[in-house]
């Protein structure tokens, strides 16, 4: 699965990176509208007051919250938040008679299923990370850069050094027509600066890669639990999961199958039909001498040849008796 384009992308991971803005959101989409034929909004239209109140008890995960706590959100609502929604064209804010009241537009990020995913759990209750891991994890891939150092990272094995993984950064952004060899020195000086000081450790904090800062070394960290978030690996690192997964989709296999051969060897030795008191006696032979040696051995079976010799005797007169003199 490929990443929503760079742009849309980027949008929706600026506007979701803010826990407040998240619980803003999904509180509208709760109350999506779809049958409504305004089209200037996407859903029921809320007073800021009402957001307000709804924002803060999923903040504060109580249903009843203190004055303190709702002039608090509310004050961050009217002049930070909802601002920067209508600017990013998420919402739509509208004010009449005094009261303005604020509802989802138009918009294709609401089309992706994973912001919608995202947005249906924003505190992450139901993910395998808390909440400061969601805020970081998002926080880290709002950068471009940061999310092309985790797609060069998911295509190396091991750990690379600052400068090489610099050059790599550069040629990707760089497009299909820009090759390592054409990344010059002061440019890639320039990008490995950025990355010691302002991109890796922010994705090492959000535990995305393994920074070594005294070795200039760093690898994507391929067993955090971020990948187990089907919204983060669906969007955001569709183009870094895959590669990330794939060998663990081999080891599995590997798994599997030396587990169903195992079991197939051990069904095939306990399926083996044992000897009967009432088999004839050339079926008793032929049994001992199927065994291995030293198992026979071991049980104090192994035949002489005179005592095979016998025991073939036994059977033929026995199959002699049963079948009557021949004519």
């Amino acid at each position: 699965m490929s990443a929503p384009p760079s742009a849309e992308l980027t949008t929706a991971l600026d506007v979701l990176a803010a826990p407040r803005r998240r619980y803003l959101l999904a509180t509208l989409l709760e109350r999506e509208d779809t049958t409504s034929v305004d089209r200037s909004s996407a859903s029921k239209r809320l007073s800021m007051e009402r957001l307000a109140i709804d924002v803060t008890t999923v903040e504060h995960d109580c249903p009843i919250v203190t004055n303190e706590q709702y002039e608090r959100v509310h004050t961050d609502l009217i002049h930070a938040h909802v601002p920067r929604l209508v600017d990013a064209g998420l919402v739509t804010r509208r004010t009449d008679g005094g009261e303005t009241t604020v509802a989802l537009a138009e918009h294709p990020i609401f089309e992706s299923e994973w912001v919608r995913s995202l947005l249906a759990d924003p505190t992450g209750e139901t993910l395998p990370v808390d909440e400061t891991t969601v805020n970081r994890t998002l926080e880290a891939l709002r950068d471009p850069r940061r999310r092309t150092v985790c797609a060069v990272l998911s295509r190396r094995r091991g750990t690379v050094s600052v400068t090489d993984l610099a050059a790599a950064v550069l040629s990707r952004e760089g497009g299909d027509g820009t090759r390592l060899v054409d990344v010059t020195e002061p440019e890639c000086s320039s990008v490995s600066a950025a990355l010691v000081h302002e991109q890796l450790p922010v994705l090492s904090d959000a535990g995305l890669v393994e920074y070594d800062a005294e070795a200039a070394r760093v690898a994507l960290a391929t067993d955090a639990p971020q990948w187990r978030i089907d919204w983060l690996t669906e969007g955001p690192l569709a183009d870094v999961a895959d590669p990330v997964r794939r060998p663990a989709r081999r080891n599995r296999r590997s798994d599997s199958s030396g587990t169903s051969d195992g079991a197939t060897t051990e069904s095939t030795a306990a399926d083996a039909p044992a000897p009967t008191a009432s088999a004839a006696n050339g079926d008793r032979m032929l049994w001992t001498l199927a065994r291995p040696r030293a198992e026979r051995a071991a049980g104090g079976e192994s035949s002489s040849p005179r005592e095979v010799a016998s025991l073939l005797g036994e059977s033929s007169a026995a199959s002699e008796q049963q079948d009557g003199p021949s004519t």
